[in-house]
């Protein structure tokens, strides 16, 4: 298999930048219920500097874990008037996961909902649009509820287009168990209306 990245020149990003006042989320549903409740809504902004550079090599560094999955309603003006949150995607025995890399036929990503292992190959263009092919996966049965998420997650993210935008968080108070990498959310806007938050988490040593 082999593939080339293609190149764009700079375009406009208007849908991913109103995304910016309106993206970060309440992680504690995830953490502790089963499923997200109606309660759950996504906070007012992410953090201020989200000029920064995506790469290849920043985002195969890390691993990245989805925290915030909502589908948005907007207006004529693009203007977000209402947002409802994936519920799949809110399972604390299923966390959803991808890792970005790179091999000798290109980049690829692998999506994780802590199961069947999957990969896809991806396209990083200059504006930082993401594209996502075909996705391949193992076959495992993960049970009624791991088979329902898998499902909505790799149809989700098959041969699809979104925007990606880098932002850094801001540091907590110092800590012993302060992670000494930089802490980044990164902001995924989908073509069908929907935004994902990813937090980076760091790579195991293999």
């Amino acid at each position: 298999m082999s593939f080339s990245i293609g190149l764009i020149g700079c375009q406009s990003t208007s849908v991913a930048k109103a995304q910016l006042t309106a993206a970060i989320i309440n992680t504690t549903p995830i953490q502790n219920n089963s499923k997200i409740t109606d309660e759950t809504t996504v906070k007012n902004a992410l953090p201020t500097h989200t000029d920064l550079s995506i790469t290849n090599e920043l985002l195969e560094r890390y691993n990245w874990r989805l925290v915030s999955a909502v589908h948005n309603t907007f207006d004529d003006n693009r203007k977000i008037i209402s947002r409802q949150p994936i519920s799949d995607f809110y399972y604390p025995n299923h966390p959803i996961s991808l890792e970005f890399r790179n091999s000798p036929d290109g980049p690829y990503v692998a999506f994780n909902a802590d199961c069947n292992g999957s990969s896809a190959p991806y396209f990083l263009l200059t504006d930082n649009t993401f594209k996502v092919s075909n996705i391949l996966s193992s076959a495992i049965n993960c049970g009624e509820t791991g088979n329902r998420i898998e499902t909505a997650l790799f149809d989700f993210m098959r041969n699809s287009s979104s925007q990606l935008t880098l932002s850094l968080q801001p540091k907590k108070l110092e800590s012993k168990n302060q992670t000494q990498f930089p802490r980044y959310n990164l902001l995924q806007t989908m073509e069908s209306g929907e935004t994902l938050v990813w937090q980076n988490e760091e790579k195991p040593q293999r």
